[in-house]
């Protein structure tokens, strides 16, 4: 059974649909959009896996813990962990973000990715066999002013998949992340047409990537039995111009 977190659309739908074409039942989680959630279920049981959504305010630690209650009262114990739960400021001057902005940026890019592995990955151990994939950016690696605070809890989200790895990769349970680069989302078309035909121009594939393509990263991390660690990039080789 799998947990994907912010999995009402975009990558995390994605990624929820491509782990129950691989037989894993999906625990979908939303923060507002109960309907695209309930959409995102019957996707998953059209295909013959067991799905619910839960109402995750991934900002709150507390949430974790009662979304393990729920979803092992449905579905079972999680093996496999996607943190993928996510939010992002508009780009903009980065001296002039809020400061509460900023808190919740930090706390749901980061902090709700170390509140999801405290929750989920003790059953994990217990089994002696978990996966658990974070969803970061290749903008984690370099920075990005404009979008500030978010690249600086993606970039916290890399040590904590590696710190991770080391802890509980001795007892079966594999941590690594995904960096997307830009992919065509409704987030990313939000940001401007211009930030979209930059993207396409700094990317040697000349295209912005797909939710499908980010979603086959994740799948391939969570078959792999030899892979701990790493931080796998999705970004159409545009880390090679940038």
């Amino acid at each position: 059974m799998a947990v994907v977190t912010g999995s009402s659309r975009g990558i995390g739908r994605a990624v929820a649909v491509a782990l129950a074409g691989l037989g894993c039942d999906i625990a979908v989680t939303y923060r507002e959009r109960r309907q695209s959630a309930e959409e995102v279920v019957e996707q998953i049981r059209s295909l013959g896996r067991k799905s619910f959504a839960y109402q995750l305010e991934a900002a709150e630690p507390d949430g974790f813990t009662e979304l393990r209650t729920e979803v092992e009262r449905d579905l079972g114990p999680a093996a496999i962990l996607v943190n993928n739960a996510g939010t992002i400021l508009r780009p903009g001057e980065w001296d002039v973000q809020e400061p509460e902005e900023i808190r919740r940026t930090l706390a749901v890019d980061l902090e709700s990715v170390i509140h999801g592995m405290r929750a989920f990955s003790p059953p994990m151990v217990e089994s002696g066999w978990g996966r658990i994939v974070n969803i970061t950016t290749t903008y984690s690696f370099n920075g990005a002013a404009p979008v500030l605070s978010y690249t600086a809890a993606k970039a916290g989200v890399n040590t904590v998949t590696r710190a991770m790895a080391a802890e509980l990769g001795p007892q079966g349970v594999l941590v690594n992340a995904v960096a997307p680069g830009n992919i065509d989302t409704e987030l990313t078309r939000s940001a401007g047409e211009d930030l979209v035909q930059w993207s396409v121009d700094t990317t040697p594939l000349g295209r912005l990537g797909t939710v499908e393509e980010v979603a086959e990263a994740v799948t391939f991390l969570v078959r792999t039995t030899f892979i701990c660690g790493e931080i796998i990039a999705v970004d159409g080789g545009q880390l090679l111009k940038i």
